[in-house]
């Protein structure tokens, strides 16, 4: 699990250094990426060594925490491209909806191995889907639709795989159709809950053509620059140039995988597809081996995480998906990404190291 982080990591550095026109300065981006990736490892080595179920313990408050703290950023934030979702403290910035992700993994994983075989129960059903959809709602308030769906994905992941009935999986899935009429539409004269830039991504996905000079360009110029990487990419060619040439925006966020596949082709893209697949394969085999169901869900919680973030970025960069703003793990910059990935990576080496032990203390 360790070796594929750092090859990830490493394939997101070099994107990262390559997209801030290869500055190395103590100022650049690609710097302070490298700075939260040793914060994030020293964490990680931490939560490694601390017994994962004293976080059941601590779950609650984390979770609490984390809903003061995107309560807070609604009122406080930092507005930056009309949406609110960050503290900045001088050159640094916090995210609070990131660790909020692993709150509500680690709530959500805690109430439903407490609540056994009541799990089959509607109340316990929908008790848990409310403790997603709490965080989900705040953040999609800032606005933030793809991290609010981040919520969702996990909790559905997570439930998906527990004691309860299907008959409600399938009954919260036949409520997305009407679900996105009143989002886009509105309901009983009310306003649409969808913002109108989140309107126009979803409309740059089903009529690319739509407003080829403005947001869908970039929708247009990530395919195009993904198609024409060929075989080994443009390797370290200069992003200055490339960018002016392609109109490439936020190149070292939202299509940083475009980005990327533009200096490392198809070769690099094949890579970095294998590399995902085999770290969410370790996050499913440490649910496997996991002792206790809280440490099963656990995993399951952060390989739904890491699946789904994984899956849209790459899919809105290569157009089969619409862009939600969903960053690519362990690629895009964001240092309060970064740490909680490792964070979280922390705490499945932690269900693997203490497993012998709950074994031992089961005899």
């Amino acid at each position: 699990m360790l070796v594929v982080t750092l090859l990830i990591l490493g394939f997101g550095l070099l994107t990262i250094y390559s997209a801030d026109n290869r500055d190395l300065s103590l100022s650049s981006v690609v710097f302070k990426q490298a700075l939260f990736a040793v914060v994030g490892f020293v964490l990680m080595g931490l939560l490694a060594a601390l017994d994962y179920r004293f976080l059941r313990i601590l779950s609650l408050p984390m979770y609490g925490v984390g809903l003061l703290l995107l309560a807070l950023v609604l009122k406080f934030g930092t507005i930056l491209g009309g949406a609110q979702r960050w503290f900045t403290f001088g050159p640094l910035s916090f995210q609070p909806s990131e660790p909020a992700k692993l709150a509500t993994i680690l709530l959500v994983a805690g109430f439903i191995a407490m609540r056994g075989n009541h799990i089959r129960g509607p109340f316990s059903f929908v008790a848990s889907g409310i403790l997603a959809a709490v965080p989900a709602v705040l953040v999609f308030v800032e606005p933030d639709l793809g991290t609010a769906l981040i919520f969702v994905a996990i909790w559905f992941g997570i439930i998906a795989v527990s004691r309860t009935r299907w008959i409600y999986l399938f009954g919260t899935l036949a409520a997305i159709v009407p679900a996105y009429w009143v989002a886009w539409y509105g309901i009983l004269g009310r306003e649409p809950f969808f913002h109108q830039y989140q309107k126009d991504r979803l409309t740059c996905f089903w009529h690319v053509d739509a407003d080829t000079f403005g947001f869908c360009s970039n929708v247009v110029q990530a395919r195009i620059t993904i198609g024409q990487a060929g075989l080994s990419g443009h390797r370290f060619a200069d992003a200055a140039i490339l960018n002016e040439q392609q109109g490439l925006a936020v190149s070292t966020s939202d299509f940083a995988f475009a980005h990327s596949i533009g200096n490392f082709g198809f070769i690099g893209a094949l890579a970095l597809f294998i590399l995902y697949l085999l770290l969410i394969w370790r996050y499913l085999r440490v649910a496997q081996l996991a002792r206790d169901e809280f440490g099963q869900l656990i995993a399951i919680g952060a390989a739904t995480m890491l699946f789904f973030q994984s899956f849209v970025n790459i899919g809105m960069n290569v157009g089969i998906l619409p862009v939600v703003g969903i960053p690519l793990p362990f690629i895009s910059q964001g240092g309060t990404p970064l740490v909680t990935l490792l964070v979280t990576q922390g705490i499945l080496q932690s269900i693997l190291m203490h497993r012998h032990s709950l074994a031992f203390g089961r005899k």
